[in-house]
């Protein structure tokens, strides 16, 4: 009787510390956010690492390295003064399922974290952000079947602004629009047209000059200026359906301050600046791109190089990137059709790769300019 007991205790002993163990190091927990106007529900399986402020619409969250390895955040209703905060220690799963969030002043949802964030669009939901859409300070992968529309007015607002890579999966179906105006817009000096200072085509040497600018071309250094998505790592997209527009001085509509590669799905591109830049290189295994700029390049891809008026150096510059890359093709396509186009005129390009050779082995390539 004695053993019987003492085997039970033991047992009971394992169990314990069974379930210790397992709430303690949960795999997946699953929080459910709702707006009701400036009110916000919250429920779900949360631990003592998961804490959160909520001021009116606005809630702040933090996940430390105690939460579960998969957290799973699900936002649903309206509100249109809010925001979603979000700072955590692992990678996180952030689900829009309905969700119509708006913020005058701000971007609507926040990303803190440096670790990745996957942000998935519910099957057969329609969410909304604005004025400024998502900011991110890690890596940001969006996937799903549902849709996503931003729609950014504010001076100097982006729709999706990260520094990290970006990646798009699945099929969701993505809209941004712009009309902010830069924060910042300076007239540069005819000289710069010239091609004096660093950064030169590959052509030219110090010295050397440019065909004459037409009469009343004028270059300009901007910053603060309403992209649609800008990327300080590499944007890579798989699949979906993605129109970005953009209608302000200096706006461009999908930049990358690394690389761009595109492998499938629909991506419509009309941008007032550059309707695609890539500072590194542009690659294109398949699906559809349409690139249209009304005031620049179609397609721009620097290759590494900083331009003769560039004012400031991108976080991610790999300048012994650069250096490699130096007389190497910086665009290449393999499959896929590429539409690139401006309506702009002389000087600028449907297809701009600052003199460096192009790969098109495969697809279709239409530029006009």
């Amino acid at each position: 009787m004695k053993k019987a007991i003492a085997a039970l205790a033991i047992i009971a002993a394992l169990i314990a510390a069974i379930l210790m163990f397992s709430s303690r190091f949960k795999v997946t927990e699953h929080i459910y956010v709702e707006w009701n106007g400036e009110r916000v529900g919250i429920r779900g399986e949360g631990s003592a690492g998961l804490k959160w402020t909520i001021d009116r619409g606005f809630l702040s969250m933090t996940a430390n390295e105690t939460v579960g390895k998969s957290l799973k955040i699900h936002l649903s209703g309206e509100c249109a003064n809010g925001q979603f905060e979000l700072t955590a220690a692992k990678r996180t799963f952030v689900l829009l399922e309905g969700l119509k969030l708006l913020n005058p002043t701000d971007a609507a949802l926040v990303l803190k974290g440096t670790k990745p964030t996957y942000l998935n669009l519910a099957d057969n939901t329609e969410n909304t952000l604005g004025d400024a859409g998502i900011t991110a300070a890690g890596d940001l992968t969006i996937g799903g079947d549902g849709s996503l529309t931003i729609v950014a007015q504010g001076t100097g607002h982006k729709g999706i602004n990260i520094d990290g890579n970006l990646k798009i999966k699945d099929d969701p179906t993505i809209t941004i629009t712009t009309s902010g105006q830069p924060e910042h817009m300076q007239v540069l000096p005819q000289s710069v047209w010239l091609g004096k200072g660093p950064g030169l085509p590959r052509n030219l040497a110090e010295g050397d000059t440019l065909p004459p600018p037409p009469p009343g071309y004028q270059r300009y250094d901007f910053s603060g200026t309403t992209k649609a998505i800008k990327a300080q790592g590499t944007i890579l997209i798989d699949g979906g359906t993605i129109t970005l527009s953009t209608c302000t001085p200096g706006a461009e509509g999908l930049e990358s301050k690394r690389d761009i590669i595109i492998n499938g799905g629909i991506l419509n591109v009309e941008a007032y600046d550059d309707a695609i830049n890539a500072l590194m290189t542009m690659t294109v295994n398949g699906g559809i791109v349409n690139a249209v700029s009304s005031h620049n390049d179609g397609i721009d891809i620097n290759g590494g190089q900083l331009k003769p008026w560039a004012t400031s150096i991108p976080k991610n510059f790999d300048s012994q990137r650069a250096k490699e890359l130096e007389g190497q093709p910086t665009y290449y396509q393999t499959g896929g059709i590429v539409t690139a186009r401006t309506t702009a005129g002389y000087p600028e390009e449907g297809l701009d790769t600052d003199n460096a050779p192009i790969s098109h082995t495969g697809g279709e390539l239409r530029i006009n300019n």
